[in-house]
């Protein structure tokens, strides 16, 4: 089998627990490309945050960000395709989170906003290389929401009891994000391919995460890396080595070159 597309995760996949993506990682990624494989960054970032991690990868192209939410061209920043709805459908979960002092973000396609900041928050968005606008009220906002995302993971049990309109749960294993019901890696990775005119069974797709389960299981080629969860693993059609142990690399010199 010739495959024809390759869609990354980023945080436990490309990257190490470190942040940092290894140059064999790098140089893998560069030889699929130069093969003619068309590289697609599937992550929960926005382009914001992904743009450090396209410029050591020297790549441009589609990015899948916001857990599927948006498809757009990492160049032009034209939007491809997106899943979206409107602030009102979160309005009763953004109340919860005033009330118990939860920190929470809402992002569009490209901006990411919040009402306030702290310490915490400005080292937290530092690291994750989050760019955002301070908003003093965001059920004002008229763009289309892709995500809203707390990062208090053991603050919110109160969701539960919290009408979400039939909009999704989704972790990363930190941030906790509210998407539309039909916004993940594989729906989007579905709209690419009819713009490629490429099957689903040319797809190579490595996660190590249960947002990236879609995506696995859609592809062709589902690789798990070492370091996913066991259960995430059994869905996967094989598993490489950890991301601290170039496990992409490892993946595409097996089953791709």
């Amino acid at each position: 089998m010739k495959y024809k597309l390759l869609a990354l995760d980023v945080d436990g996949t490309l990257l190490t627990d470190d942040g940092v993506i290894t140059t064999k990682t790098i140089e893998a990624v560069k030889k699929a490309e130069n093969a003619g494989v068309q590289v697609v960054i599937s992550t929960g970032r926005c382009l914001t945050q992904t743009r450090p991690i396209l410029d050591k990868l020297g790549i441009e192209g589609i990015l899948v960000s916001h857990n599927g939410a948006t498809t757009l061209r990492t160049d032009t920043k034209e939007i491809l395709h997106e899943f979206s709805y409107d602030i009102r459908d979160v309005a009763e979960l953004i109340n919860y989170c005033r009330e118990h002092d939860i920190h929470f973000y809402v992002c569009t396609a490209l901006d990411l906003y919040v009402e306030r900041m702290d310490d915490y928050q400005t080292e937290l968005f530092k690291k994750y290389n989050l760019v955002h606008t301070i908003h003093e009220d965001v059920l004002k906002l008229t763009d289309k929401v892709m995500k809203f995302t707390v990062d208090d993971q053991e603050r919110i049990d109160g969701w539960r009891n919290v009408k979400l309109n039939n909009l999704r749960k989704t972790s990363d294993g930190f941030f906790q994000d509210i998407i539309h019901p039909q916004a993940h890696k594989a729906s989007a990775l579905e709209q690419v391919l009819k713009k490629l005119s490429i099957d689903k069974s040319e797809i190579i797709a490595i996660g190590d995460f249960y947002n990236d389960l879609e995506m696995i299981e859609f592809a062709g080629l589902g690789i798990a890396m070492g370091n996913a969860p066991d259960d995430f693993k059994e869905k996967a059609n094989a598993v490489t080595s950890s991301n601290n142990e170039d496990g992409v690399h490892h993946a595409l010199e097996k089953y791709l070159f």
